[in-house]
């Protein structure tokens, strides 16, 4: 036991010189003989009815990190500030309006982004926190645990702003049973009897079906329900010209380029961004086009392989069966190119997956 004990110190000592700590709670239990030292760099429990010490590794504590710091450092992308920079999501920017104005004056207000990757779900979300404005405290989904919200919940209750935001991003990625516990949370500000102060929650997700499966009563706690649509080739254009303002106001990228690019981004700012910084460089928009393996309307050599594989079955396929035969795991499909076959009619799913005449009409084109 003695042993024991001195290692403990030793190891708290060691926190403390190297981690930063400055006092941790301990609990002892005389009953049971467990020692947690849940506030150091390293957590320790003893058990003595087996005389066996367990150490648990620490959380990511950024505490520890060297920050880099160079005033003359080139910028390496832009985000929008304003909802005046922010391209597209017309309807989206209009109900942010309201929300600005209910925050205001104490309503609730929470919010809940549904969309596909890349169309600036996060942006709207620190657009919306800057606006209002307020602290902006982020974590993604699959990140929270039960001692997780309780870190989230002092921070809220110790923050130093007349608004707080909570955003979770990739929502569908909580287990459900954290889910649960946010219910009471977003509802009223309370939790097991012990208050929370006013905030405004926001969501984002890729996959709300899923959400509305597993944990429709969450949702149902949240007034403000925004569809990010896909854009437009226009909007693509304004958001292509404003970012290479920003960042290459020197570089030139004519109309033509322009469109091109517009059209075969799926009709998605991230993907068109990537393509043009892609061109800024090489020059060459069909090696570009090329080393992305675009064929066709933005349309990828997987699309493609999709489409093949579904004008070829004798019978709808399956989102797995379909995947593998495309060398793709099912997550991948589904996330990655189903929602754009889809919204553009190459395919149905009744559930199960066809080609439409539509996507008969690409393959033949090619």
């Amino acid at each position: 036991m003695l042993e024991i004990l001195f290692i403990v110190l030793i190891v708290v000592s060691l926190s403390f010189a190297f981690g930063g700590k400055k006092s941790p709670q301990s609990n002892f239990n005389n009953e049971s003989g467990d020692i947690d030292l849940s506030h150091c760099v390293t957590k320790l429990t003893w058990k003595s009815n087996n005389d066996t010490l367990t150490l648990k590794q620490p959380s990511f504590d950024v505490s520890r990190i060297k920050s880099y710091d160079n005033l003359n450092q080139k910028k390496f992308e832009f985000r929008p500030q304003t909802f005046d920079q922010f391209i597209g999501q017309e309807e989206a920017k209009e109900r942010a309006k309201t929300i600005i104005k209910k925050v205001r004056i104490g309503m609730k207000s929470h919010i809940f982004i549904d969309g596909c990757q890349g169309v600036g779900k996060t942006s709207f979300v620190e657009i919306l926190a800057r606006s209002i404005p307020a602290k902006l405290i982020s974590r993604v989904g699959r990140q929270i645990d039960e001692e997780e919200v309780v870190n989230i919940i002092n921070e809220i209750n110790c923050a130093n702003s007349d608004f707080i935001m909570l955003f979770i991003d990739e929502v569908d990625s909580c287990k459900a049973e954290i889910l649960k516990i946010f219910n009471p949370i977003i509802e009223s500000f309370n939790t097991c009897g012990k208050g929370i102060r006013p905030f405004i929650f926001a969501g984002a997700t890729i996959n709300k079906h899923k959400l509305i499966k597993t944990n429709p009563d969450f949702l149902d706690r949240i007034p403000h329900h925004l569809k990010f649509d896909r854009y437009n080739s226009n909007e693509i254009k304004q958001i292509i010209i404003q970012y290479k303002d920003q960042l290459y106001p020197e570089k030139k990228v004519n109309d033509n380029i322009q469109d091109i690019i517009s059209r075969n981004c799926k009709f998605n700012p991230r993907i068109s961004l990537g393509l043009l910084e892609d061109f800024i460089i090489e020059q060459d928009i069909n090696k570009v086009m090329h080393n992305s393996k675009i064929v066709k309307d933005g349309l990828t050599i997987i699309d493609i392989d999709i489409l093949r594989v579904l004008s070829e079955a004798k019978r709808p396929m399956g989102a797995n069966n379909l995947a593998t035969k495309v060398k793709l795991s099912e997550q991948q499909y589904c996330t990655e190119f189903e929602p754009y076959l889809v919204s553009c009619d190459y395919i149905n799913r009744i559930p199960s997956r066809i080609i439409t005449d539509k996507g008969r009409q690409i393959l033949e084109a090619i």
